[in-house]
């Protein structure tokens, strides 16, 4: 009889401990199928939106700089865009230049742009003139001679902002792809004062460059034109 107690006792005791591990066992509970296929298109949503903003958003230097320079940007007669029958030799030097690179003949453009700065040493022409060999040059990977013509230009105008801000701009860029970053920026920074059709992407490119350089002061930029 004490036996026959004393297993009921032992029975009893695994009975209870098997209840009270049973209790604290966590309970779970299966989400529904939606849930699940919920949380894959957040995550799927999520990683769409982070590769969106990698791709849009410039970081590397070379997102920002002119790559290459259409014939539109260069310097013809003022005839020519006036409709004015008064053509000299110097405009139509320019004009042949122009012809020239639109038919592929680089070199063609370059000896007549030389011709205009060696014959006819006067303003509009001799600005107009180096700034069409800078883009030329520029176009053919040759910087430093660019650069020399883009100086030039940019020193010999006198009274067209359209030529100074393309001779700054151009400049800079021209800097840039030698490595010269702090001369760059200045030069960028001139085309952005002159407030024409390249002062978004000169604000841009100067802000890149003041990063690079570690000078993050935009205190000089009238920022609320450029929203």
């Amino acid at each position: 009889e004490l036996l026959d107690i004393l297993e009921i006792e032992v029975n009893v005791k695994e009975v209870i401990e098997r209840e009270a591990l049973s209790s604290v066992k966590p309970t779970i509970s299966k989400l529904p199928s939606w849930t699940w296929h919920a949380a894959a298109a957040a995550v799927i949503a999520i990683i769409a939106l982070v590769q969106l903003f990698q791709v849009n958003t410039p970081t590397e230097m070379n997102q920002f700089v002119v790559q290459n320079i259409e014939p539109g940007q260069l310097e013809t007669s003022d005839g020519v865009r006036a409709k004015d029958i008064r053509i000299t030799t110097a405009d139509s030097l320019l004009n042949l230049g122009f012809e020239a690179i639109v038919s592929g003949n680089e070199n063609r453009s370059l000896q007549l742009f030389d011709e205009v700065i060696s014959k006819y040493d006067e303003e509009p022409y001799g600005s107009k003139a180096f700034l069409n060999k800078g883009i030329v040059l520029y176009n053919e990977s040759e910087y430093d001679e660019a650069i020399e013509a883009f100086k030039e230009s940019a020193n010999r105008v006198e009274d067209s902002r359209m030529i100074l801000e393309k001779a700054y701009w151009y400049l800079g860029n021209a800097l840039i792809n030698i490595g010269e970053l702090e001369e760059a920026r200045s030069a960028v920074y001139e085309a952005y004062k002159l407030e024409g059709i390249f002062r978004k992407p000169a604000f841009r490119l100067l802000k890149k460059l003041s990063s690079d350089l570690g000078n993050v002061d935009y205190e000089e930029f009238d920022t609320e034109q450029l929203d």
